[in-house]
């Protein structure tokens, strides 16, 4: 059994804890992954700069920052999506913000299970499961 964990700022709430519980468990189950802790916190600029900068060293703000901890034999991680990011994200893509919402944590959990997006050849593979999995989750009603 997966647990799903998930934590909302005060203004950063832009998708039911629901929606996401179902985005994840699908994501996972495709995933093969059966076995772990997710936890989910939605966070504003000023917190994933705080968090880039600590622990990546990287003094701007972005979208989604994971932290696997844990691989095998149960995945665990810490995954941080900065929803005033993917506000503007999904402005700029012409998308819902549950559409952007979704594919962030569709990629922090590819990011938990050991994709790695930094070398241009898996950086496609990943982008192009991503997008599947996205389309998939809205095409059976599991992320809105």
């Amino acid at each position: 059994m997966v647990e799903v964990v998930v934590s909302h700022g005060r203004r950063e709430r832009r998708m039911s804890k629901k929606a996401v519980h179902r985005t994840v468990s699908y994501v996972l189950k495709k995933e093969k992954v059966s076995n772990g802790k997710i936890s989910l916190v939605f966070v504003d600029d000023n917190a994933i700069k705080k968090i880039n900068t600590k622990y990546l060293g990287h003094s701007w703000s972005t979208d989604v920052i994971t932290f696997p901890i844990e691989v095998l034999p149960s995945l665990e991680a810490e995954i941080y999506i900065n929803v005033r990011q993917a506000r503007r994200q999904a402005r700029q893509y012409r998308v819902s913000i549950a559409n952007e919402l979704t594919r962030l944590i569709v990629h922090g959990i590819l990011h938990a299970v050991g994709y790695d997006d930094r070398r241009t050849n898996r950086r496609k593979e990943m982008i192009d499961l991503q997008e599947r999995y996205v389309g998939l989750c809205f095409r059976n009603r599991r992320a809105i």
